[in-house]
């Protein structure tokens, strides 16, 4: 996010930084009422919502049933094309070996969902700046996340 990274550049400021990243991703969100069709505007945020969460959990794969109890892949498989389409959401597929070509070995069933930025992706976990800095023990957790995040985005 290039604003993003000129306000810290300027300032050193990580809460201007943080209310900049705060004000893309209502303008992500307002943009999926403008843009998507009616009907998929609330599945899309509640998938947009649950990104983080589906992060945090150990599962190595995208589960429906964390957008919303019972939730199977066809009520949302539009929201999910829709965030894909328009850059916010990557979809990594799951290989079921290392093996070249590795498309020949996707699993399209097993995929995770990557955030378009990892900065957005600890705005939206309201990750503070301190426990990334110092290593914070309770962030061990989330620590994946935010790696997988930022190892994608630098391929």
């Amino acid at each position: 996010m290039p604003e993003v990274v000129q306000a810290f550049v300027d300032t050193r400021d990580f809460n201007e930084v943080r209310q900049i990243q705060q004000r893309i991703l209502w303008a992500y969100e307002q943009d999926f009422s403008k843009h998507a069709p009616n009907e998929v505007v609330p599945r899309i945020r509640m998938l947009w919502n649950s990104i983080p969460a589906q992060l945090a959990k150990e599962n190595k794969k995208f589960i429906y049933g964390i957008i919303r109890e019972g939730a199977r892949a066809k009520d949302y498989e539009l929201a999910l094309l829709w965030l894909t389409d328009c850059g916010l959401v990557h979809r990594v597929s799951r290989a079921t070996a290392p093996n070249i070509p590795l498309k020949a070995y996707e699993d399209p069933k097993a995929f995770k969902s990557l955030l378009v930025d990892v900065g957005l992706l600890s705005c939206m976990v309201r990750l503070q700046q301190d426990t990334l800095l110092e290593g914070n023990t309770l962030f061990k957790e989330f620590k994946g996340a935010l790696t997988e995040q930022y190892v994608l985005q630098q391929l």
